[in-house]
C-alpha cells in the first residue's frame, strides 16, 4: 500500500466541510446586534419599536370639572408638575362611566429622557373629555381615590 490519498486527485483535506458555512454566523451576528441597538433605543431614547421601554408615567389628579355645551363633553381641570409638560408628552384620560358616577383618571407620559425648562406653568390645564352618554345628575369622582370633582366655573 502506498501512503497516497485514498481517492485519485484528492488530498487528504479536501473532504466536504461540515457544519454552518461563514456567512450564516456573520448573519446572525448582524441580527442580535440589531435587535440590541433598537432594545436600547427604545430604553434609552424612548423611540422605535421598543419606546415603551423608555416610556414613564405620571398620574396627575383632576382637581375641578365644568361642563361644555355640548352635553357629551365635559372639562377637566389638572394642575401640571413642577417640570412642566413637553412637546414631546401626552396626557392621556381614561375614563369610567356607570349610571352614578363618571370616573375620571389623567396620566401624563413621555419618553425617560425627556426635559423641559421653558413650559413650567403654574396655572390649571382643562382637558375635554368626550362621554359616551350626557352628564345629566351623575356625580364626576376621581378613578384613583373615588373622591368627587368639584364642579369649577
Amino acid at each position: 500500500m502506498s501512503g497516497g490519498p485514498l481517492i485519485p486527485g484528492f488530498n487528504e483535506f479536501d473532504r466536504p466541510k461540515r457544519g454552518f458555512p461563514r456567512w450564516a454566523g456573520f448573519l446572525i451576528a448582524a441580527v442580535v446586534s440589531v435587535g440590541l441597538l433598537l432594545v436600547v433605543w427604545g430604553f434609552a431614547a424612548g423611540g422605535g419599536p421598543f419606546s415603551s421601554l423608555g416610556q414613564v408615567s405620571e398620574d396627575l389628579q383632576p382637581t375641578g370639572y365644568r361642563p361644555t355645551v355640548d352635553s357629551d363633553v365635559i372639562q377637566v381641570s389638572i394642575t401640571p408638575p413642577q417640570s412642566g409638560i413637553c412637546s414631546d408628552q401626552s396626557l392621556d384620560v381614561t375614563v369610567e362611566e356607570s349610571p352614578s358616577e363618571i370616573g375620571v383618571a389623567v396620566t401624563l407620559s413621555g419618553p425617560r429622557s425627556s426635559s423641559c425648562q421653558e413650559n413650567a406653568n403654574p396655572g390649571a390645564i382643562w382637558i375635554d373629555v368626550l362621554l359616551g352618554d350626557p352628564i345629566g345628575g351623575r356625580d364626576i369622582v376621581r378613578l384613583s381615590d373615588r373622591q368627587q370633582i368639584l364642579r369649577t366655573r
